[in-house]
């Protein structure tokens, strides 16, 4: 069960100290300076462990990879809320180093062919059209999706895309719940945009896909599969995050037509959660397992489910008649906030595990701090937070 007996008191502090670690880490750091660092191949925003580059052997996913993507688009949903001047021209610095004459220049790191992790930073852009020339790029991108990587989606798996790399060799799961949140938000926004029914008809498909085939009778999500008896059999808490994610986000840019078998996914996939919600208010990060010092709770996926929740409220995809759901998110971020974020930056975000069949979820040394697939998700869930306290 957990305390909400002094949320309030808790909710005040835990937005304070977060906003202070958002903007000294973002907009007033001296260090992670976009478009510096976008231009170099030896420099790195702090955030970013992977350090990829030209310079290092690895051509693909650096400034344009998919974690940048998620912070900067937290930074968005900030500048929303509080109409703060310092957040929009930092997030175009970012963008603009990136584009010369309408297309991703040789500092973005995106190869279409790559996979669907390259998709990822282009839903940023879509919030952003109408300014400079995010309107041409999205354009190119949505052609390239939905157009040169059609060859990696597959009737059989609902239309979803292989989460494929440029090897062309896919991993034994084709479609990883990582993945749907890599491009079907991107999609979303931009069929809207431009009208494209056919497109928002294939998106919701690829949902109702997913939750036919790797949802499993506790409302959990399965980290990856092809097929309901070809699955990855593990609940990854970051990935069941990308697509609580994916989810809200999707729903946002949707015809309404779709959206009463979408809130009836959510309502299951939200409570199966939070039946597995610990006491602390956190995930952990195999959601099904006890607690265990290989088994933490975790940062990224946490603050994914917290921004799924409170958006799904605010929204109306989801009723929340007595506040019970409102308050559990809410006491999810207040214990982030206490509990994880240190004076050395956010800790026991859970670097990456491959949806091989194998458990790699327990790697002790793969729980960082600071880390970009968990700075993203968080600065989300403060950008829902702080709709939450008017």
């Amino acid at each position: 069960m957990i305390d909400v007996s002094d949320l309030n008191e808790r909710i005040v502090s835990a937005v304070e100290r977060s906003g202070a670690f958002i903007e000294e880490l973002t907009v007033d750091s001296a260090v992670n300076r976009p478009s510096e660092i976008v231009k170099s191949g030896s420099r790195f925003f702090s955030w970013d462990n992977e350090h990829r580059s030209k310079e290092n052997g690895k051509p693909y996913l650096y400034s344009w990879s998919y974690y940048n993507g998620v912070i900067f688009e937290g930074l968005k949903y900030i500048c929303d809320k509080t109409k703060d001047d310092r957040y929009l021209p930092y997030i175009c610095e970012f963008l603009d180093a990136m584009i010369t004459d309408g297309e991703l220049n040789e500092h973005a790191g995106y190869v279409p062919h790559h996979g669907v992790d390259c998709y990822k930073t282009a839903s940023l852009l879509a919030l952003l059209c109408g300014y400079g020339e995010y309107e041409d790029v999205c354009a190119k991108l949505y052609g390239d999706l939905t157009v040169i990587n059609a060859a990696y989606a597959e009737e059989a798996l609902g239309g979803n895309y292989w989460h494929m790399w440029a090897s062309k060799k896919p991993p034994k799961y084709k479609v990883w719940l990582d993945g749907i949140y890599m491009t079907q938000p991107f999609l979303a926004r931009y069929a809207k945009r431009i009208g494209d029914r056919e497109q928002q008809k294939a998106i919701f498909e690829r949902f109702c896909w997913v939750a036919e085939n790797l949802r499993a009778e506790n409302g959990l999500f399965y980290h990856a599969g092809n097929r309901k008896d070809d699955i990855c059999p593990f609940f990854w808490l970051r990935a069941i995050g990308w697509y609580a994610m994916a989810q809200v986000d999707v729903m946002e840019y949707l015809p309404e037509e779709y959206l009463p078998r979408m809130k009836q996914d959510l309502k299951i996939f939200i409570d199966g959660m939070l039946g597995c919600q610990d006491a602390s208010g956190m995930w952990r990060n195999l959601v099904d397992q006890p607690l265990s010092e290989s088994n933490r709770t975790e940062s990224s996926g946490s603050a994914m489910m917290i921004y799924c929740i409170l958006k799904a409220i605010r929204l109306g995809f989801l009723e929340d008649a007595d506040g019970s759901y409102k308050r559990a998110a809410q006491a999810g971020f207040c214990t982030l906030a206490e509990d994880k974020l240190t004076a050395e930056g956010l800790k026991d975000i859970y670097l990456m595990a491959a949806a091989s069949g194998a458990d790699n979820y327990g790697t002790l040394e793969w729980y960082k701090t600071n880390e970009g697939k968990g700075i993203g998700p968080f600065i989300m869930a403060y950008s829902e937070m702080i709709k939450t306290i008017d």
